[in-house]
């Protein structure tokens, strides 16, 4: 792993559990596996501040322990940690799936790392009370078994001993299964392209298509099984609700079948036929436009036509690049070997075999190509760097500000106590008064630039998310 991807990991645990968590959790990353007694005598940290740190790291699942001859090894599990900067959509997505209470539930799962089951529904309910929500028990019993059935939950089953600040539970526990909400992510990225690239009906056609692709297929498949056009079309006519899409239904599957990501591929003629849904080339083909992108934004769109041509062509000689690019001499060599110094080309050099008339010595020419994995890999090194940047903005902009911040917040809990206590109209006005009009204007910027900060942090994990993806199915 490297530097900027553990100095990430620092800042994100840093953040959400403090300095001695975060210096045990960085000398793990740094060094691998480790026992208490290393920990101890390198960290230079007090035991007992060692172990609370574990038990913090190992009920979050941050941590793995495995025993090796008679003592237990800790190993962080870092990319469990980078996860926590997703928690915001885990939520956001059950939100929209299956209402507030499940939004709720998923809250108290991921501030705790698992949570029994009474304990649940103790803390959601008394939630749910403070915003005048008078939902019943059982109410709350049935949201919870919906994100059990739909995988969003795993559940200890009673009988398991679940570890806990050195205690035995013996009950029923759920925690979050992070691969399901992966599986939303991936397929909504995929359903966004085709609207994006055509329209809703296509996008809707795309859904459904990936719907049935799990009645047959394992959800992490490179590629599914064949799902029957007929089966999809039927599905269709019982919505009722894309009528464009259900007259037009031949054309769109023509339409998605000439598309030159390849993501449909059609299998058989009998009954209207069948398609294979290639997840593993649609992600290298977004993987691909990535690049290009990013080789449009850092350099210009000289510098991305190269790059096209490289990716085209394979392997190219730099006259070639100079002629077919339809750019000066000059600037396609400086360009060129400029995005060889950046990693996204490389050069590898080739000896012309000397002839029977050629006594003289032998000469070598060079040809670019692209190492797509390599390359890959860099941009999300550079995804990494710009992430700690922002991550670090941020946190020194709310040191900045913290006064304001606090003053804020500590309003903001006053009158939530309040209104849960049924204060006057009269009462709450004057908790709110006591923010002045140019105080309100500095917290108004203050969220301005917050909320940009937080934007690009969702961009920058949404590139991330798309070249893991491409990673995971090579």
């Amino acid at each position: 792993m490297s530097d900027q991807y553990g100095k990430i990991i620092s800042l994100i645990l840093q953040e959400r559990f403090g300095d001695v968590v975060e210096s045990v959790a960085n000398y793990l990353f740094r060094y691998g596996p480790s026992t208490l007694f290393h920990l101890k005598k390198f960290t230079e940290i007090p035991v007992s501040k060692i172990k609370d740190s574990l038990a913090v790291l190992l009920k979050y699942n941050l941590v793995s322990t495995k025993s090796k001859h008679n003592t237990i090894m800790y190993t962080l599990l870092s990319n469990k940690v980078l996860l926590m900067l997703r928690y915001p959509k885990y939520v956001k997505t059950l939100k929209k799936k299956f209402g507030v209470e499940a939004g709720m539930v998923m809250e108290e799962i991921l501030q705790k790392g698992y949570v029994k089951h009474t304990d649940l529904i103790d803390a959601v309910l008394l939630r749910l009370s403070t915003i005048g929500n008078g939902i019943h028990k059982n109410v709350l019993e049935e949201k919870i078994k919906s994100l059990e059935i739909a995988n969003y939950l795993i559940n200890y089953k009673i009988g398991e001993d679940i570890k806990v600040d050195d205690k035995k539970l013996t009950t029923k526990v759920y925690t979050v299964n992070f691969d399901r909400f992966h599986q939303d992510m991936r397929d909504e990225l995929i359903v966004q392209a085709f609207e994006n690239k055509f329209d809703s009906n296509a996008g809707e056609l795309i859904r459904l298509f990936i719907q049935q692709m799990y009645v047959r297929t394992e959800p992490w498949a490179e590629t599914s099984n064949p799902v029957p056009t007929l089966e999809v079309k039927d599905i269709v006519k019982k919505m009722n609700s894309f009528p464009l899409l259900l007259a037009s239904f031949d054309h769109y599957i023509t339409v998605l079948d000439q598309d030159t990501s390849k993501f449909m591929q059609k299998v058989g003629e009998a009954s209207g036929g069948s398609y294979q849904l290639c997840m593993k080339g649609i992600f290298t083909v977004f993987a691909w436009e990535i690049c290009e992108q990013i080789v449009l934004e850092k350099f210009d769109s000289k510098a991305a036509r190269i790059f096209r041509l490289v990716k085209n062509k394979s392997y190219i000689e730099p006259e070639q690049i100079q002629k077919l690019a339809m750019i000066p001499a000059k600037e396609a060599k400086r360009l060129s070997y400029q995005l060889v110094e950046e990693n996204f080309f490389q050069i590898q050099e080739l000896k012309k075999v000397a002839s029977a008339s050629n006594t003289g010595p032998n000469k070598s020419f060079v040809l670019f190509h692209i190492q797509f994995n390599c390359l890959v890999r860099t941009i999300i090194e550079m995804c990494y760097k710009t992430l700690f940047n922002v991550m670090t903005r941020r946190t020194h902009f709310k040191f900045l500000n913290k006064r304001i911040i606090d003053k804020k917040q500590r309003i903001d809990t006053i009158l939530l106590s309040m209104k849960a206590q049924g204060a006057a109209e009269e009462q709450l006005q004057d908790i709110e008064e006591m923010l002045t009009p140019p105080e309100r204007e500095v917290l108004a910027k203050i969220e301005i630039s917050l909320k940009k900060l937080n934007a690009l942090e969702i961009e920058i994990d949404e590139t991330l998310f798309y070249l893991e993806l491409y990673l995971h199915y090579q």
